[in-house]
């Protein structure tokens, strides 16, 4: 039935103006005034008042005193008005459920006030429904309303309920946010089990990796290598799925830290040298002098996208070249723009498999994972990597015409270059006359630009038979070539019997110093190089930091170096670092007693600094090659100690190295952030060591008072060693270290096991002072020298108990520590035993 309510013939005009407004012919613009020829007839005005009356949409409207004045059904519904509407009006006022909704006043208010239409907007308006209150949300507009003669007579409002669309909405939110909630939570599960994940598969690539060293069978060996590159395979897969994963889960962080781009570049060459030379591949690395290397950004990370995309064009090549290319795009006095490419000449991609390149989990096509391996996640990680830099990535590449991947990235340039020891061994090679002779094109345009600009008088070749031609005219000519640089392996005549036909041939008062280059570091190449009477061996790809200081070597040589140091060096460390000065920053005696013991044996200085304060005293009397810097010591510890060296040094003036028992996850990132260029974790390891020295130390000439510590250099020995066998204790490792001292070894057993007996005493009177920090130091300095001297079991208790402390859980520091004295005692009965074995050797000996 149709309401009490009349509509005469101006309001039916009225309501087909509003009509017109739902249809949105009048929604932004002022309503004309109402016409008397725009009267509908009776019968019409019946069904136009059945239509308004069955709206969906609540009409009402009011006059200028917003008094409601008329509504259709749907509206007189909501408030419970039926029969309530009087001629003069009805006041909000004067109904509770208007009441209720006082924001339909207020909007109504200031469309009459303004006299200009109201936006729809989301209102909520508490309904009555057979005596019942419910909440509904609507979408509510309002506009003012004209007389015939233009004249302002009320507000026309009208509102539709979307509780249904909202309740819909909502749920998709809920939802979505649920599944969004779940998606964090996987990623945040993987991410934090990476260190869970790892170490067992790093303990298992460990292991194979230290049997390889040991005599095996040829059945025995070719096992264990299976299961060393599956396990690097596996390792590479989880390290891929858990970068991805901290990614996902906003873990992963952008550091803004000093670095060195040729240091990063000269570690990618490093990674991959083998490789490359392994699949016949020329390995170039072109970092032009005109580019600033003395960077603020993210070294690991770049390193991480550059090995990413290098693995890839190895992977994908199997003949031709790689390419790391840096273009400098932009400089100023603060920040550099920098292009750094990597090309290829494998099989390059089509369209379509450059689209989906960059997608988590995806390959160029599905054959590619079952031929080359891999997750998919290698680019997507690199470009979520350059885009957390401000980067860009992408790629330029066509089917078997090989691919160019590049980065784009601006970093800031660090406000001290101090380059003056670089520049230093570019002033001493200007004016030098050097002949390269390389049968790469690739690599000999580098070297021709590289060594012109180190103001050099350059020339190149591709043949040994073309450089053996170019030296001999230039010794007729009588200006010969000071250096040759000579590829190891040419076309024809190879680069080792061109430096013996060379000193068949050549004046040998006029003949080059000569510099053999190849693709990888072996040393019995080496030894065949310096047989045949080569100065000096490089490992290729070149970089400019190594270029520069093999050829100043190999030119001028090492002035200080000293004979009987000589003989004791091992062949891996170049003569600039003969006699190096070293300062250790150690607190625990027995660990600064195998650091001196195995750095004297290789003919370096070395001083010992208990603590970082009186090592940023001595850095301040003497200039040290490098530091080797423990990170737990009391007084000042390693981090703090470096931060205070890096504001009177720069990372080229004094270069610091971490020598920790911490190998956690984020050690490393720590080390760097306080000033650090690496990281050596304990037990240490020799190779490790040396590699760290070798990367990082200031080449010589040092002063004259740092000569190598002659008191500790040993020969070099083929004996093979007998140790007791003992579970728990790695008598082999632990002696290497100390050079086979079996003595000394003894001797530092004893000093261990009289610091630490009655520990459980010590840590108890820490704790009751409240001294938890020196408890937890005391047992990680337990871990540590204990780790150096082999002592497996007493340094999985000591990590324990150092876990326990840190954690304040005291009882299970109780538990843990009662075992310790007996551990100590089988320490100490062990090297007894060396001791006998010793002693009965050396009786069978003397017999």
């Amino acid at each position: 039935m149709v309401p009490a309510i009349l509509l005469s013939p101006p309001v039916v005009s009225l309501l087909s103006a509003f009509l017109l407004v739902l249809l949105g012919a009048i929604v932004s613009m002022k309503p004309q005034p109402l016409k008397a020829e725009d009267n509908l007839a009776s019968d019409s005005s019946q069904v136009l008042q059945q239509v308004f009356n069955d709206l969906p949409n609540r009409v009402y409207w009011r006059d200028q005193d917003l008094r409601i004045i008329g509504a259709n059904r749907a509206f007189l519904d909501d408030f419970s008005l039926a029969d309530k509407i009087s001629e003069a009006g009805l006041l909000d006022s004067e109904v509770k459920e208007l009441q209720n909704n006082p924001c339909l006043l207020e909007r109504d208010r200031s469309t009459l006030s303004c006299q200009k239409a109201t936006i729809s907007t989301e209102l909520k308006l508490t309904l009555s429904s057979k005596n019942q209150y419910k909440e509904r949300w609507v979408e509510h507009a309002s506009a003012p309303l004209y007389d015939k003669d233009n004249q302002l007579i009320g507000v026309l409002g009208s509102y539709y309920d979307i509780s249904a669309i909202k309740a819909a909405n909502t749920e998709m939110a809920a939802s979505k946010e649920a599944t969004e909630k779940a998606n964090q939570s996987k990623s945040d599960f993987l991410a934090n089990m990476s260190h869970e994940i790892r170490s067992p598969i790093n303990a298992i690539v460990g292991m194979a990796n230290l049997a390889l060293k040991t005599e095996l069978d040829p059945k025995q060996q070719r096992y264990l290598k299976v299961i060393n590159s599956s396990s690097n395979a596996l390792l590479g897969v989880i390290n891929d799925i858990l970068d991805f994963s901290k990614i996902e889960a906003n873990k992963l962080t952008i550091e803004r830290i000093p670095f060195d781009l040729d240091e990063v570049l000269s570690t990618l060459a490093d990674m991959f040298a083998y490789k490359a030379y392994d699949k016949d591949l020329e390995f170039i690395i072109n970092l032009p002098a005109n580019i600033p290397t003395m960077l603020i950004g993210d070294p690991m990370r770049l390193n991480q996208v550059l090995v990413n995309l290098v693995s890839n064009a190895i992977k994908f090549t199997d003949e031709g070249e790689i390419n790391v290319s840096c273009t400098l795009l932009d400089l100023n006095k603060e920040k550099v723009w920098l292009r750094i490419s990597v090309t290829d000449t494998g099989i390059g991609m089509d369209e379509e498999q450059r689209a989906n390149l960059f997608q988590a989990f995806t390959q160029a096509d599905t054959s590619t994972t079952r031929q080359f391996g891999g997750t998919g996640l290698g680019l997507a990680i690199s470009r979520r990597l350059i885009q957390l830099m401000q980067g860009d990535i992408g790629v330029i590449s066509s089917t078997n015409q090989g691919s160019t991947f590049y980065i784009e990235i601006t970093l800031p340039i660090q406000d001290s270059q101090d380059v003056s020891h670089h520049q230093l061994l570019l002033e001493r090679l200007q004016g030098t006359r050097i002949l390269a002779i390389d049968d790469n094109l690739s690599t000999r345009e580098m070297l021709y630009e590289l060594l012109r600009s180190y103001h050099m008088e350059a020339k190149v070749c591709r043949s040994a038979e073309q450089g053996l031609e170019l030296m001999q005219q230039a010794q007729d000519e009588g200006n010969p070539y000071q250096v040759a640089l000579i590829d190891w392996r040419l076309p024809g005549m190879d680069g080792l019997s061109l430096v013996e036909r060379m000193q068949q041939e050549l004046d040998p008062d006029q003949l080059p110093k000569t510099i053999l280059a190849t693709g990888y570091y072996a040393e019995e190449l080496a030894e065949k190089a310096k047989t045949v009477g080569a100065s000096d061996f490089i490992t290729k790809p070149y970089t400019t930091a190594t270029l520069a200081r093999v050829l100043s070597s190999a030119i001028y040589g090492n002035k200080q170096e000293k004979s009987k140091a000589a003989s004791a060096l091992s062949e891996k460390i170049p003569k600039a670092l003969y006699g190096a000065p070293l300062l250790v920053v150690e607190d625990n005696e027995i660990n600064q007693h195998v650091a001196r013991e195995m750095l004297s044996g290789h003919g370096f200085e070395v001083d010992i600094a208990e603590h970082g304060e009186v090592a940023l005293q001595m850095v301040q009397k003497k200039a040290y090659a490098l530091v080797l810097m423990d990170i737990q010591m009391p007084v000042m510890d390693g981090y703090r100690a470096a931060e205070s060296i890096r504001q009177l040094y720069s990372y080229q003036q004094l270069p610091i190295v971490a020598m920790t028992a911490n190998a956690m996850s984020g050690d490393a990132e720590k080390s760097l952030a306080a000033g650090m260029q690496g990281h050596i974790p304990k037990p240490i390891d020799e190779d490790a060591l040396l590699g760290q020295i070798i990367k990082w130390a200031v080449p010589g000439p040092y002063e004259a008072d740092s000569e190598p510590a002659t008191d500790f250099v040993t020969e070099p020995s083929t004996t093979a060693y007998k140790y007791p066998q003992v579970k728990g204790i790695e008598f082999a490792s632990a002696l290497a270290r100390l050079n086979h001292n079996s003595e000394l070894y003894t001797r530092l057993i004893s000093q261990l096991v009289e610091s630490y007996s009655q520990s459980a005493m010590k840590v108890s009177e820490f704790i009751t002072r409240g001294q938890h920090d020196e408890a937890r130091r005391y047992f990680h300095s337990l871990k540590g020298a204990s780790a150096n001297l082999g002592l497996i079991n007493i340094e999985k208790k000591a990590s324990r108990l150092e876990e326990a402390m840190k954690k304040g859980d005291i009882a299970g520091v109780a538990d843990q520590i009662t075992g310790l004295d007996k551990l100590l005692n089988e320490a100490e009965q062990a090297a007894q035993d060396l001791t006998r074995l010793n002693q009965s050797k050396d009786g069978e000996n003397a017999s």
